[in-house]
């Protein structure tokens, strides 16, 4: 069976050394590999989006793109490798205060468990001993038993269907993001969840989504199906960054009112314009 770590692999070794350098800590080796994921390595399952439906570590140094678990899988190998103790975490509630369904790694650093996120906006500024609010801790035999569950049964559905590639979007809908503003105090991207109802029911979620060191914001989104799009607008101080109750009327392109036509509004849309055809196309579904 496919494993999600191969520690000790030539690759995984001839990787370390590569991202080592001059460190002589754990933090300095970890701070090396988050300048290593902001150069080489984009949040995106475009290329693959079907198989695999978990990316390994050497899945993500050959393909240099996954999402957060294919990206705790080359931590937590890299960790295993250099003989620190390292888990998964299964994040439930971030930094932020906000609910996720997100993965990062865990080391044991003097004593104690620490939070290893290589994940934007987490790695940004809180990468190194991140301070997560809710989450469970995995040893790798654990978190592997229990995404291969899920695996099976997105594999099942999309058998069902007729479609075994579909298990691979039914795994992981969050197929893309892109950073369209980088600065020291703030980082933007525009995400991309693709949710799949049936075959011939779908809907494409994009979201604007803007952090600074302390806080997230969400102030646009966009609902793309097979015979719409529309845009909300964030309207309402939300209790967290998916917050439903915050999001205006949804309106039609033609449409939206002076008072939302803002900067980022035009950044997504060109963003927009760059990505939803390439994503629709990748999964094979019907415009």
């Amino acid at each position: 069976m496919e494993t999600y770590i191969h520690p000790s692999s030539p690759e995984i070794k001839a990787f370390i050394e590569q991202i080592r350098g001059a460190s002589r800590t754990a933090e300095e080796f970890i701070n090396n590999l988050f300048r290593w994921f902001d150069k080489e390595i984009s949040y995106s399952r475009i290329n693959m989006p079907f198989f695999p439906l978990q990316r390994s570590d050497l899945d993500l140094l050959n393909m240099k793109c996954g999402t957060c678990g294919d990206y705790s899988n080359l931590v937590v190998s890299s960790l295993i490798t250099m003989g620190i103790p390292a888990r998964y975490a299964y994040i439930s509630k971030d930094c932020y205060g906000d609910e996720q369904d997100h993965i990062c790694a865990a080391a044991l650093i003097d004593g104690k468990w620490i939070l290893i996120d290589p994940t934007l906006p987490y790695r940004k500024w809180h990468g190194y001993n991140c301070p997560h609010q809710e989450y469970e801790l995995l040893e790798p035999e654990a978190f592997e038993k229990r995404l291969k569950a899920i695996e099976d049964e997105c594999i099942a559905k999309a058998n069902r269907w007729g479609i075994p590639d579909y298990a691979g979007l039914l795994y992981a809908p969050w197929i893309h993001d892109d950073i369209v503003l980088s600065a020291d105090d703030r980082h933007d991207s525009v995400f991309y969840l693709l949710i799949l109802n049936e075959p011939d029911d779908w809907s494409l979620y994009v979201t604007y989504m803007s952090y600074t060191k302390d806080k997230g914001h969400t102030p646009i989104m966009a609902t793309i199906t097979s015979t719409e799009e529309y845009y909300q607008f964030s309207v309402k101080e939300p209790s967290s960054i998916w917050d439903n109750d915050q999001w205006s009327n949804a309106f039609f392109l033609k449409d939206i009112p002076v008072q939302f036509q803002a900067p980022e509004l035009q950044q997504m849309r060109d963003n927009m314009d760059k990505n939803v055809s390439r994503i629709l196309s990748a999964a094979k579904l019907k415009v």
